[in-house]
């Protein structure tokens, strides 16, 4: 039986990567091979002609190792380097993180000021908050020009959680792969101790 041609399609998961990146580390397979099997799930596809080969298919405890060799321009071995010590990784656990579809592991500074941009962020937020109940409280009771002290901070309102947003999502995006590198550590560490 011959497997199915490739046919390659670019989508915008509009964050949904890390959810689909969490359900495909459970079940074993690629983010390719679970959005594939998702997808013919949704259309009522035969399964069996997307699973034709066994590829995205992963199995840490009968995965054969074997050695690669690269050509590198020197900077992107440095580069190379660089980042997998900043992630804490070999180069080949870093390789094999990034062929799988994880994002680029940030390094320990930038990953702190990304979080304590976040934690500011949610300081503003939070004095918003304080205002809206505050602007609620003056609307009950009747009292408008008191009200109207904060039209130009609430006019902005959208503009700030955007960019709480914006902030947030690469910290939740970070936090994800963090914890799906560790579970699959732990699934590899119990897959070695296994008979």
């Amino acid at each position: 039986m011959s497997s199915p041609s490739r046919e390659f399609f670019t989508a915008d998961l509009r964050g949904l990567r890390a959810g689909l990146r969490a359900r495909a580390a459970s079940n074993g397979l690629t983010e390719s091979a679970e959005l594939r099997n998702v997808l013919a799930a949704a259309l009522g596809a035969d399964r069996r002609d997307l699973s034709a080969s066994s590829v995205g298919k992963v199995d840490p405890r009968n995965a054969a190792k074997v050695k690669l060799s690269v050509r590198l321009l020197k900077t992107a071995s440095s580069r190379l380097d660089h980042n997998a010590r900043a992630a804490g990784l070999s180069r080949g656990v870093y390789l094999a993180r990034l062929v799988d579809g994880a994002p680029p592991v940030m390094a320990s500074t930038d990953r702190a000021a990304m979080f304590d941009a976040l934690n500011v962020s949610s300081g503003e937020l939070a004095l918003l908050g304080r205002d809206i109940n505050h602007l609620t409280q003056l609307l009950r009771q009747g009292s408008v020009e008191a009200a109207r002290e904060y039209t130009s901070r609430h006019e902005a309102l959208d503009g700030a959680v955007r960019a709480h947003l914006a902030l947030a999502a690469p910290v939740l995006a970070e936090l994800s792969a963090l914890c799906i590198a560790a579970r699959q550590s732990v699934v590899g560490q119990r897959a070695r101790i296994q008979p």
